[in-house]
């Protein structure tokens, strides 16, 4: 039997600034759209991928995909386990 890695979620307790972000076409990499949006407490969100050198990190939320900063989200959220969320 495979051992799956289940998804890392966290709960936001404070709201959380991000960048909405958008598939690039041909690529696995998304591209960051312009768009500033706050992300509200109390939701949660899926970590996708590791933190870059850059110190951003991808976060699934409401269906999209949008980067924020790790250390705000280490700050604003807390790791919730598979029966929380």
């Amino acid at each position: 039997m495979r051992n799956a890695k289940l998804p890392v979620r966290y709960r936001v307790s404070e709201p959380l600034q991000a960048v909405k972000l958008a598939e690039h076409p041909g690529s696995s990499l998304r591209d960051p759209t312009g768009m500033l949006i706050q992300i509200p407490a109390e939701v949660i969100v899926e970590i996708e991928g590791g933190v870059a050198q850059s110190g951003l990190i991808n976060v699934l939320w409401n269906g999209e995909v949008f980067s924020v900063f790790n250390e705000d989200l280490q700050e604003r959220a807390a790791p919730v386990g598979a029966a929380e969320a």
